[in-house]
This record gives C-alpha cells, structure tokens and sequence, in this order.
C-alpha cells in the first residue's frame, strides 16, 4: 500500500464525495480491494481518476499520458501516488514493462483504453490494445467500469461496474491479430455496459 495515496485519499476523499456524488451501480465487488486487476474506464474528463481513487478502496497504479511530466509538480505530486506514464507517440516498452511487473507482483493498475478522453458522452472511441496487453502479459482480470455522464459538481454522476472480462484463453504469445480481437472484445462489452447504465438512468427518471 502506497502511504501517500492512502493519506491523500483520506483528506480529500470525502471533499470529492460532497463536491461531486457518485452512484456505483454493479457489483462493487468486482473491483477488489488488493491483488491484481487491469481496473479501465471511460475517459470523459480530468475528474475521472479522483473518482475512480475515492469510490473504489484499496490501491492501484494509474496509467497516465508522459505530457504531464512536463510540470515538475504534476510530476512529483503524480509519482508519489504511485502513477507510472506512458509516452503515447511511440511503442512504450518501458511503460508496458512496468505495468506487467505491477500486475507480476500483485499489485493492480487503472487506465483509460480509449487512449485519450471522449469531449462527448456518446459513444466510446475505438479502443487501444494496451489494456488486452496488460491482462493477458499480467495474468490479470480486467474490470470495465463505465461513467455514464461527464462528472460535474453536485450532480449526481452514474458509475456502473462491469462483469470481469477473461482474456486468459489467450496466451502469453499473441500476435496483432489476437490483440485487435481482444481490445474489440473490451469495445463491445464496455458499449454494452455503457448500455445497461443509460438504461438504468433513464427507467430512474421514468419513476419519478
């Protein structure tokens, strides 16, 4: 467990919880506290990470785009919470190997397959074959988890939690061809997902 992110999810998670409310909607149970798990999400805008930190306890290290270790304070403040980067231009060996060796040694990671965030909250954008990549070289579960709007302050923002996606039919020697059809998997059941939590909002609005 990492203490600064323990500390800091302490002080200012409740903060977050007034300012802007979440509902889980799903089995919260399906993101675990400890262990390893390739924890993706939506990516509607910058408070994303923040509420994945305050509505899912435990610790996991985040996947971040290498523009943010331009600020010297960004970057201290995004280490000490244990975020590692990625340089999005190029085949980040480096970043890749680092997530597998957190997986490896039990720990879990969160990212963002879109590769970057969706200015709407329509549908999702084509999704990247980095989080097949960590789950299948990681041995890993990988958990989608769905913001249904862009999360704003005190309004109500819907989070579903999304059954565990089982890529380990696939083994530890894929080619592209079986990463496209994983990461097309991860598409088709994060829409789905996306699917039941509209749903669930709009029979909500239905009843009142």
């Amino acid at each position: 467990m990492n203490r600064f992110y323990s500390f800091m999810r302490a002080c200012f998670g409740w903060i977050f919880k007034i300012i802007y409310p979440i509902k889980i909607v799903g089995n919260k149970n399906n993101v675990p506290r400890n262990g390893k798990i390739v924890l993706i999400s939506n990516h509607l805008s910058f408070r994303d990470i923040p509420a994945l930190i305050v509505a899912f306890p435990g610790y996991r290290h985040f996947l971040a785009k290498k523009e943010f270790t331009k600020n010297k304070f960004v970057k201290w403040f995004f280490t000490k919470m244990g975020v590692f980067f990625i340089d999005r231009d190029r085949m980040d060996i480096g970043a890749i190997r680092t997530g597998i060796n957190y997986l490896k040694n039990d720990e879990g990671i969160a990212l963002f397959p879109e590769g970057t965030r969706n200015r709407t909250d329509e549908n999702l954008q084509q999704i990247k074959g980095g989080a097949a990549m960590f789950a299948i070289k990681g041995q890993a579960p990988l958990v989608p988890v769905i913001f249904q709007r862009k999360i704003r302050p005190f309004r109500r923002t819907y989070l579903f939690v999304g059954e565990p996606i089982d890529l380990s039919e696939i083994g530890s020697r894929f080619g592209t061809a079986e990463l496209e059809s994983a990461s097309k998997l991860i598409g088709e059941r994060m829409e789905k997902d996306k699917e039941s939590i509209d749903d669930y909002v709009a029979n909500k609005k239905r009843k009142k």
